[in-house]
């Protein structure tokens, strides 16, 4: 097994997925605290099976997958709340709007396309085992945007997800501050549907998030820790998928699952002891 692991780290596509996949991890795994703070996770969703129409458009005229379907994920993230206070619904209707039409549209497209379409499936469960020096360049840019943002806005970010009403006494700007929130979860969304498609994004948004918060005893440690994890899930995931010949994402999506498991009853039973 270990040579097996050694033999596979020596390949160049593999090299180039655990890269990405740390990448993607880090990303993914500061948005997920927010999501989690917020309890946001169902927003995640809608914007990765949205980001499949901004796909299907890539495809359909030639241009960059991952970059249109960026462009549409994150002008449905920054435009629903707009289109939630102009309607009046709740944030969920609007989601739940959102979500059907912008896979119905993706299928819509997809189906205009002749031939058999390997991205429709690429895109729907995530292949980091066919990442591009392109696309992990483009990953690299995203998550150095993506960290250099949260840390300039990280203070004002959780005092607004913790207390809005304590934000706007102090004077922050809420609907900037959820203007930057909603951008940076959809540019780590449409990272994470590299790695494990958009059916399974939002597992890599939530897992490492909820394991983290049932250990971590502050923010800051929590915050630490769920990056960590999404790394470590993720790098996991990847190696076993490699060696068991599975889609990648759905392998890193049963491993953190498994590893949610675990931590849960571990958790249990460690505390029943204690008491």
């Amino acid at each position: 097994m270990f040579t097996t692991l050694l033999d596979l780290l020596s390949y160049g596509f593999m090299q180039r997925a655990i890269i990405a996949g740390l990448l993607i991890a880090v990303a993914v795994g500061i948005m997920g605290v927010f999501a989690l703070i917020r309890k946001g996770a169902f927003f995640g969703d809608a914007i990765a099976h949205s980001a499949l129409a901004g796909v299907a458009f890539g495809v359909f005229f030639h241009i960059s997958p991952v970059l249109s379907g960026a462009i549409y994920a994150v002008t449905a993230a920054v435009s629903l709340p707009l289109v939630q206070k102009k309607s009046r619904l709740s944030l969920d209707a609007v989601l739940g709007i959102l979500l059907p039409v912008s896979m119905g549209l993706s299928v819509l497209i997809f189906s205009l396309l002749p031939g058999y379409q390997p991205e429709l499936f690429s895109f729907l469960f995530g292949n980091i085992l066919s990442v591009t020096a392109t696309e992990l360049f483009f990953l690299f840019m995203l998550t150095f945007l993506i960290c250099l943002m949260f840390i300039w806005l990280l203070e004002k970010m959780l005092i607004v997800s913790i207390d809005s009403n304590y934000a706007q006494i102090i004077g922050i700007n809420i609907k900037l501050v959820d203007l930057a929130y909603h951008f940076l979860l959809a540019l780590s969304i449409i990272a994470g549907v590299k790695l494990v498609g958009v059916v399974l994004v939002n597992a890599l948004l939530v897992i490492p998030a909820s394991i983290s918060s049932q250990f971590a005893k502050s923010l800051k440690s929590l915050l630490i820790l769920a990056p960590l994890l999404a790394v470590a899930i993720t790098s996991l995931g990847i190696l076993v998928s490699a060696i068991l010949d599975t889609p990648s994402g759905a392998t890193i999506a049963v491993v953190g699952g498994l590893l949610f498991a675990l931590s849960t009853l571990g958790r249990n039973i460690f505390g029943k002891m204690a008491s």
